[in-house]
Order: structure tokens, then sequence, then C-alpha cells
């Protein structure tokens, strides 16, 4: 053993009595709840690379203030999103439909798939769902607000793919118009189809 490590205040990794303000025993006590994160899955890495790869792709750079005030990230401008001319249901056959059925006042919906178009649908997708696949959003579920119907016709790639609701899937978008965070929804794989595009 060296003699630095038998020196008292030392003995934790990385306390240092000369500048420390909690005792050596708090401090060590914090380390153990600081544990580190478990490594990354295959799965789990590519994800944080891509998400990387996609800021990096669209950052231009970074303006640091010369009086400290937050530093500016300039991005580089996307394309539109597609447009959608969807208009809210009518209010008389909105209540019209609430009237016949008191339940259904959250949205119109559109019928299940049964146990077996599910089963169809999965095996047709065997051969192309896949992490990282690039897709097109071809439909979509019906909403109060149009925000479900908006994201029919955007690009992205397969980010998750879910082990217990097999018949859905998360779905990494590529950002248009104004956004600068990621967004990651959670679809209904009937409303997925595989491209071949390249970023």
């Amino acid at each position: 053993m060296s003699s630095e490590a038998e020196e008292p205040g030392i003995a934790v990794p990385g306390y240092n009595p000369s500048i420390a303000t909690i005792l050596e025993e708090e401090f060590a006590e914090l380390m153990a709840l600081a544990r580190e994160r478990p490594p990354l899955t295959r799965d789990g890495q590519w994800r944080h690379d891509y998400h990387a790869a996609m800021v990096a792709k669209r950052t231009i750079g970074v303006q640091r203030d010369l009086f400290g005030a937050k530093p500016v990230t300039h991005m580089h401008r996307t394309r539109p999103g597609p447009v959608i001319d969807w208009k809210p249901e009518p209010v008389d056959e909105k209540l019209a439909r609430i009237a016949a059925d008191p339940h259904a006042a959250f949205g119109i919906g559109r019928p299940a798939l049964s146990d077996e178009e599910k089963a169809a649908m999965l095996r047709s997708a065997a051969n192309w769902l896949r992490l990282g696949q690039r897709v097109r959003l071809t439909g979509s579920s019906d909403s109060i607000d149009g925000q479900s119907e908006r994201r029919v016709g955007r690009l992205g790639v397969v980010w998750r793919i879910s082990r217990t609701f097999t018949d859905y899937v998360h779905v990494y978008l590529d950002p248009v118009g104004a956004e600068r965070s990621e967004k990651i929804v959670f679809i209904e794989l009937r409303d997925v189809e595989p491209i071949e595009d390249g970023l």
C-alpha cells in the first residue's frame, strides 16, 4: 500500500479534506448513493449514438455571450412538415354521435384489429421491422385536436420495438419546421411503412 492511502482523510476516493465542506463519512454515504449507471445495451448504445449524430448534424455552432448570458445554439433550418387538411369534427355531428354513445365523447376512434389481423400484420412486418429502419407514417388514430393526424407523412426511424405491445412501435421522428428537440411517438404498427431513403 502506498503511504498516500494510509494518510487520514484520503480513505474515500475523491475526498479532499483541504476543500471538503462535509465529513468524510457523509461524503462516503453520498458516493454510495451516486452509483454508476449500468452499461448501455447494444440497442441503447445505438440510440445514444443516433441521437448524438442527429444533434450534431443540425447544429451549426454555439455562440458564447461576452457578458455571461446563456450561450445561443444556432441550428440548420429543417424542411416544413407535411401539409394536412385536418378539420375538427363539426359540433352537430359530435353531439349526435355522443347522444348515440355517451362513452364516445373523446374522439371518433377506429375499429381495433382482430387477433388474426394483428398476427398477419406482424408476419408481414417481420422482414423489415428492426431498430434503425427508416419509416414513413401513413395513418393515425383520430384525435380531438388533430395532433395525431398532423404526424401523417412524417419520416423517422424505428427507435424501440415494444415486447409488451407487439402491434405498437416507438418512432424517432425527423425534425420539421421549428422543432429543436427530439419527438418520439408510440404508434400502431399499421400506421407505419418502411422506406429506403438515406439521411
